[in-house]
């Protein structure tokens, strides 16, 4: 799962007026109690490495890894309103610690390898620089079958956004799938179509498993799968490392 949120404002719980706490989806929540301590409490077990940027906090910004149910206590508030006003917090999943394990080699996602030519690959002028140097772009018409290409546990999907095109302004719409690695990588597969996932969030998948169906949605000009491979960074951002595949992707 790769999502950076900057948000000022959260949705917050009926509490006394100094205690309150704010949720991200169903990752984790920040609390802050009557005397003003800042806590960080994950939803769910699945690892997320979380940066809060926060001028109402002494240390800040403040990076945590999430994995299990432990509160984090982060330090005490020097203006508790103030806070949800204005702090930031930006997340991704997987292990702040991860180190890829370069003797694994990847599947093809899409099978036959040869019949879904490769269309933009390392360093791609179009989109993949920075963060997303090594990621791999297979055209393939809409619907066609997404494998997973590598065993893990799925982390993090969508499947209802519909809007796609050739605008960077559109990024945030695209389907996707995160699977969990062993090594605490994570690998994702994005622009899949609407209702295009087959697996649930927690369940372990093999390599070769069928996992869900191409599309266009989000920034893509043309239908296409979306591969890398991405390890979480201690500002909550992260990156892509480089991998090897079991074949050679077909080139145009």
């Amino acid at each position: 799962m790769r999502c950076g949120w900057w948000l000022a404002v959260l949705l917050l719980n009926s509490q006394p007026a100094l205690a309150r706490t704010g949720c991200f989806d169903n990752w984790f929540c920040f609390k802050v109690d009557a005397r003003g301590a800042l806590h960080l409490q994950a939803k769910r077990p699945d690892p997320v490495v979380v940066t809060l940027h926060s001028d109402e906090l002494k240390a800040s910004p403040v990076t945590v890894q999430l994995e299990g149910t432990r509160s984090h206590y982060l330090g005490r508030l020097s203006h508790a309103q103030r806070f949800w006003s204005s702090m930031r917090t930006t997340w991704t999943g997987g292990r702040l610690d991860a180190s890829h394990n370069d003797n694994v080699s990847y599947q093809i996602p899409l099978q036959p390898a040869k019949k879904y030519p490769l269309v933009q690959g390392v360093n791609g002028r179009y989109s993949h620089q920075g963060a997303s140097r090594y990621a791999y772009d297979f055209a393939a018409p809409v619907g066609t079958l997404v494998y997973a290409a590598r065993a893990g546990t799925v982390l993090n999907l969508k499947q209802d956004f519909t809007r796609g095109g050739p605008d960077p302004s559109l990024a945030r719409y695209a389907n996707y799938i995160s699977i969990l690695h062993a090594d605490g990588t994570t690998g994702e597969y994005y622009h899949l179509k609407p209702d295009g996932v087959v697996v649930a969030i927690g369940q372990s998948v093999s390599a070769r498993q069928h996992i869900g169906f191409t599309g266009n949605t989000g920034f893509s000009s043309v239908p296409h799968l979306h591969f890398a491979v991405y390890r979480a960074l201690p500002d909550g951002g992260y990156e892509s490392v480089p991998i090897r595949f079991t074949e050679a992707p077909l080139t145009n």
